[in-house]
């Protein structure tokens, strides 16, 4: 390292910084540019170690380095300038928060005589996000001081633990004094001396979690007393221990009702159509469990959250992260800490011989009415294209949905066993799906599907910005229905004189000229012959592109009512 000097004291300490994040495993950072962040820039594009991102737009950036920390497990770096900028990362950052999504925040900031004086460009950004983050720190004007360089490395290491452990976002602000830029040979040097600590020393991510976690044998005497226990797993993410949820399906003999974004792999066990046939009354009446073991987020569906609801009073156990309990309903009555991988026994199940085929016979007596009820017709529907495209996904592609209806319809129509799909489920916003996506492009590297309405396409088209980075396929299903026709499932949509301008919001809006604009492909379907061999064709070739699907919002929702109305005859029985 050079001598410090006045000049070079900003480098210098965020140096330090950097290849302690580094020894952590750290190794992707989001920057979007400005000037008082120019220490942090200069650190970590001069380190070799790092991947590095750039985007402009700090929301979109915050997104992306979501998508990069869901498909790793490992938090990635942002970095953005003091002010507003800051606050464009708010929305991921509640994101991440309630979904337990690791991630750090770096921010840079006006040093202490700048502020609350009327200086430009600066506000109190202390704690900015409050309980969002499960740590925060300020780091204090850059000092040569051995004792300050230690505190401050010791920061990035509390900065890590903190947030692969707890599963939550983390802050740092790093106020500077000009000047920001050191000179050309401080750089030169400090380049060289990375690439030789790179070429002599070895770093791995922390430990994520605990060894094991052993269960009380009273719970094993609960599990295998029951005649017809349920698994539930909702939404996941990498943070989430999810490897005894199908063992113990298998001792058990129990189904496993597993949402988009639960990924717990492929089995025998798990069932789908569920968000169709627990919609009836006469059906969660009649697949009533005894003792339901839940993982993962709290569901989406609303089927699987009316059995949840109606079996409040069924003996529940919650296999889940201290820090993200799911139990919306209060039917949770024993909360394991699953904080490292579930030691799986082999017990005597008294599981009821004929529970687990009354799932599977509904399954199927469901999916066969789906087939022959969503037919390739036109107009074409949200349905047909999930429906179609979901028999076509790569086995190595991962998929991507966004909230409001595709998060819905894939489980619906579609949902293929097996598949790796992540949603954003902590607030369940519209912010930065596109962004999320690109992020777990570049970290996944194998072809990727999104899944998305307009208005949450045209909410994060800046995300479009960075489509060069995105070097895998990366499709696009743009389900253009014309406006949020999620609100058709609620009471509002009754309130005609007001629905369609204040909630619905059709956008008038040329999907091609905008693709057009940022030089990303575009290619428009508007009958459902052409989605399989479009689709085809353009899952096989690099980078991103925008398969906009013109579909009837009329068609849509009567679609989705026929399937949620379908009745079993064995209910009749």
């Amino acid at each position: 390292m050079p001598q410090t000097t006045t000049k070079s004291i900003n480098i210098n300490w965020c140096t330090y910084f950097v290849r302690s994040l580094y020894a952590q495993g750290i190794r992707d950072v989001v920057i979007s540019p400005g000037s008082r962040s120019t220490p942090l820039t200069l650190a970590f594009s001069h380190h070799a170690g790092f991947t590095q991102y750039v985007n402009i737009d700090e929301r979109s950036a915050g997104f992306f380095a979501l998508g990069i920390a869901k498909a790793t497990g490992i938090p990635a770096v942002l970095v953005c300038t003091s002010g507003t900028a800051l606050a464009n990362y708010h929305p991921v950052v509640m994101e991440a928060r309630q979904s337990g999504t690791p991630l750090i925040v770096v921010s840079a900031d006006r040093p202490t005589p700048l502020r609350q004086v009327g200086a430009s460009q600066t506000m109190d950004q202390t704690k900015f996000f409050g309980d969002h983050v499960g740590f925060f720190h300020d780091m204090g004007a850059p000092d040569s001081d051995e004792h300050a360089i230690r505190r401050m490395k010791f920061a990035a290491v509390q900065a890590v633990t903190h947030s692969i452990q707890e599963c939550y976002p983390v802050h740092l602000n790093f106020p500077f004094s000009k000047p920001l830029e050191p000179t050309p040979e401080e750089l030169e040097e400090i380049t060289t001396e990375n690439d030789r600590l790179l070429e002599n020393e070895s770093s791995a991510p922390v430990s994520t979690h605990a060894s094991t976690v052993q269960l009380p044998t009273k719970l094993w005497e609960r599990m295998g007393s029951s005649n017809k226990p349920l698994l539930i797993v909702g939404p996941s993410n990498t943070s989430d221990e999810l490897d005894a949820v199908l063992p113990l399906a298998a001792i058990l003999s129990a189904p496993v009702l597993a949402e988009p974004g639960a990924n717990v792999g492929v089995s025998d066990s798990l069932i789908s159509g569920f968000d169709g046939f627990l919609k009836n009354p006469k059906h969660r009446k009649q697949l009533r469990p005894d003792l339901i073991l839940r993982f993962g987020r709290q569901p989406v569906s609303k089927a699987l959250n009316l059995l949840l609801e109606e079996a409040v009073d069924v003996n529940q156990i919650g296999f889940q992260h201290p820090a993200l309990y799911a139990n919306q309903e209060g039917g949770v009555d024993h909360h394991v800490r699953l904080t490292g991988k579930l030691e799986v026994k082999d017990i005597d199940s008294s599981t009821d011989n004929s529970w687990f085929e009354q799932w599977q016979t509904m399954e199927q007596s469901f999916t066969d009415y789906r087939s022959e009820r969503v037919e390739s017709k036109t107009p074409l529907t949200d349905g047909q294209v999930f429906h179609e495209l979901s028999k076509h996904l790569p086995v190595q592609a991962f998929t991507m949905l966004s909230n409001s209806f595709p998060v819905r319809d894939f489980s619906l129509f579609g949902h293929p066993k097996g598949k790796e799909v992540f949603v954003n489920r902590g607030v369940a916003g519209i912010d930065g799906i596109l962004s999320t996506a690109m992020g777990l492009s570049v970290a996944k590297k194998t072809p990727g599907v999104l899944f998305v309405g307009d208005i949450a396409f045209l909410h994060d088209s800046n995300a479009l910005l960075v489509h060069k980075q995105i070097t895998s396929p990366l499709v696009i299903v743009l389900l253009n229905n014309g406006g949020g026709t999620i609100f058709r499932m609620l009471p509002i949509a009754e309130h005609k004189p007001v629905y369609e301008t204040y909630f619905e919001t059709p956008q008038d809006v040329s999907f091609a000229a905008l693709c057009r604009g940022f030089k990303v492909n575009h290619t428009l379907v508007s009958r459902p012959e052409y989605l399989a061999s479009t689709f085809s064709s353009l899952i096989e070739q690099p980078g991103v592109h925008v398969m906009e699907c013109i579909t009837d919002a009329e068609s849509s929702m009567k679609e989705r009512e026929l399937l949620w109305s379908f009745t079993s005859s064995l209910s009749e029985s």
